[in-house]
């Protein structure tokens, strides 16, 4: 089926089309223009007059949602994750695995294969697993459980091995052990290589990046920055991901894990072109806002004020937010012009996770995952692979 929105205002990467007709066939952008340019005949015509279209969200690091969580292991889990984040736009999920025995892990990942094989039109897209840990350093755990954190060594490099197909990112602390020596063998096997709960001085992440690191996760949370050592200061994860080209930076943008002013930072320093939004959100969003705790890898969490912390209340744990209400908060709080906006929520994460070339954009060729929004960035429809989430 051919269907056509026309009168729409379409959001590509270089430039507002306005009053512009996008055409989606066999699962694809097959044409963008404006309305009065419109050749190609449609089995069906929606008028969005009022309207935009933006592409679909993707986003590299979920643990959960909807009361669901990768770390269960099931593909229930991740079937209801799916569903869920398709009613917030997301067209592309990595569901994230956090710190865990290596048995839970395995139980995970087979988990996100086998819902990996099972993708199809009309639902988001499960794209491979973003593992976070357990490669970490315990002085930045956060709220990752401590037990289950442990330098890496040649068995892990086979469970990566083992599970290529599925971990399409991994999050690890180089300075441990000897983490950084297996940066190079992790990136022959195509996972993105990110830098996080971590304490490397700025050095030990250049040391990284000429490893193959790519990214850093979640910037400001979780990570080292400037500190004093002896009568001299130097730079830390921090300093290193707004500095440096190479590098992503995610970016938890709920309006809880950091101020606006931190925001505005990164946006100055990164650019549009290298800073990506994520969720970070945990089985909570969508079903919890206050008051309530979660359980997840032995762990106890308890929700207050919009956002997860641990049960001491000393470390924030994960965000309550889907991505399309941090692109409201972007623009409307933060300020944000909305097309770069748009850009930090699919285009600069596709790029990051190496799927530019057919998810992130508005473009001829691409899949057709795009989002209806309103003018106040509230998701109206949500097409994957040119077929409505949820049906007509």
């Amino acid at each position: 089926m051919n269907i056509r929105i026309t009168h729409i205002d379409i959001y590509t990467e270089q430039e507002i089309i306005r009053d512009g007709s996008l055409l989606l066939s066999d699962g694809v952008i097959a044409s963008v223009c404006r309305t009065s340019e419109e050749t190609a005949d449609a089995t069906r015509v929606i008028n969005g007059t009022g309207l935009s279209v933006v592409p679909g969200y993707i986003d590299a690091h979920c643990h959960g949602g909807g009361g669901y969580d990768c770390n269960q292991g099931t593909e229930e889990a991740l079937v209801k994750m799916r569903t869920f984040y398709g009613r917030h736009g997301v067209t592309t999920l990595y569901p994230t695995l956090a710190a865990d025995l290596l048995p839970a892990l395995e139980q995970g990942l087979q988990a996100v294969r086998s819902v990996m094989r099972q993708n199809q039109a009309g639902e988001t897209e499960i794209a491979g697993c973003h593992l976070e840990g357990p490669f970490l350093n315990k002085v930045y755990k956060g709220s990752q459980a401590e037990d289950a954190i442990l330098p890496m060594t040649d068995d892990h490099l086979r469970f990566y091995e083992t599970y290529s197909d599925v971990i399409r990112r991994t999050t690890i602390a180089p300075e441990v052990g000897h983490n950084l020596d297996y940066f190079p063998a992790l990136r022959a096997m195509n996972i993105q290589l990110s830098v996080g709960h971590s304490c490397a001085e700025y050095n030990e992440v250049l040391a990284a990046i000429e490893a193959g690191a790519t990214s850093v996760t979640h910037l400001y949370n979780a990570m080292s920055q400037t500190k004093k050592t002896g009568s001299f200061r130097i730079g830390g994860v921090v300093e290193a991901a707004l500095t440096q080209d190479a590098l992503y930076a995610e970016i938890i943008c709920d309006g809880y894990h950091l101020p606006n002013e931190l925001i505005q930072i990164a946006y100055r320093c990164k650019g549009v072109g290298r800073l990506s939004v994520c969720s970070d959100a945990s089985r909570a969003a969508g079903v919890v806002t206050h008051g309530d705790t979660i359980h997840s890898c032995g762990e106890t969490y308890v929700v207050e004020n919009g956002v997860v912390m641990n049960s001491t209340r000393t470390s924030l744990a994960s965000s309550i937010t889907p991505v399309d209400k941090m692109v409201r908060h972007l623009i409307f709080n933060v300020g944000l012009p909305a097309i770069d906006v748009v850009r930090m929520t699919s285009g600069t994460t596709a790029k990051m996770m190496g799927i530019f070339d057919r998810k992130g954009s508005i473009a001829v060729g691409k899949d057709a995952d795009i989002n209806i929004v309103d003018a106040q960035f509230n998701v109206v429809k949500t097409f994957c692979k040119g077929v409505p989430v949820g049906g007509e």
